[in-house]
């Protein structure tokens, strides 16, 4: 089986410009709404991949229908937004509203947890 690329991007007629997706296992919180519900709620979540104008994240307890999010995640000072693009039983496949740096996509791929002894 070969491993899918992600064209996530057009850039007009310079072609199309990829973001790989770079595996990630750290711990965040996504702070998700739905598209009726005024406030966030706050659900301790997993990221899985990332990439630098996008995410999955995995969870058991998100709210059904939610439609835009943002994450707290560990080593970054801000939070960063997105619209919820599809959502599974325990994913949500979240879109930035804004490009993620390339350093600070690495950096946070490159985060590992510690098992406790």
């Amino acid at each position: 089986m070969q491993p899918k690329r992600h064209a996530l991007t057009q850039l007009g007629e310079a072609g199309r410009r990829v973001f790989p997706r770079r595996d990630a296992n750290c711990p965040v919180i996504t702070h998700a709404r739905g598209r009726k519900e005024d406030g966030h709620v706050a659900v301790p979540s997993w990221l899985v991949n990332l990439s630098e104008d996008g995410c999955l994240v995995t969870s058991d307890h998100f709210p059904k229908a939610v439609h835009d999010v943002y994450l707290v995640i560990p080593g970054l000072k801000s939070r960063v937004h997105g619209k919820v693009k599809g959502q599974g039983k325990y994913t949500l496949h979240v879109e930035f509203t804004t490009l993620l740096a390339a350093d600070v996509v690495d950096r946070i791929g490159r985060i590992k947890t510690l098992a406790k002894r």
